[in-house]
């Protein structure tokens, strides 16, 4: 019998990856990326995709996916001063490098 396990770890990604690794995991969702509330998860299985994390290149499968959780149960939302952020928040906020409270959620005017 085989059994897929989780084992804790701990991976380094610098922070001056995150714009850029927020980006290219809100170009791969597309719209979607609107809906979807950003996490953990996002940015390192988009590290793992790019060659950040040498050590994790054993978790893409060959159509380029990344089979990592990064949170016990189901990945937690990222929240920034208490505020819950999509993945295209995340994306923007990094990229303009805005205060966190100034993100506008995208159903907004």
């Amino acid at each position: 019998m085989q059994i897929k396990v989780y084992v804790p770890r701990v991976v380094d990604v610098p922070n001056e990856y995150l714009a850029a690794l927020a980006k290219r995991a809100h170009d791969k969702l597309g719209e979607r990326s609107r809906e979807i509330a950003a996490t953990r998860g996002h940015l390192l299985r988009q590290a793992v995709r790019d060659g950040l994390v040498r050590e994790l290149d054993e978790l893409v499968d060959e159509d380029g996916n990344v089979d990592l959780v990064c949170d016990p149960g189901a990945e937690t939302p990222l929240e920034v001063e208490g505020k819950q952020l999509s993945l295209a928040e995340l994306r923007e906020a990094l990229q303009s490098k805005r205060a966190w409270h100034d993100v506008k959620p995208p159903h907004a005017a």
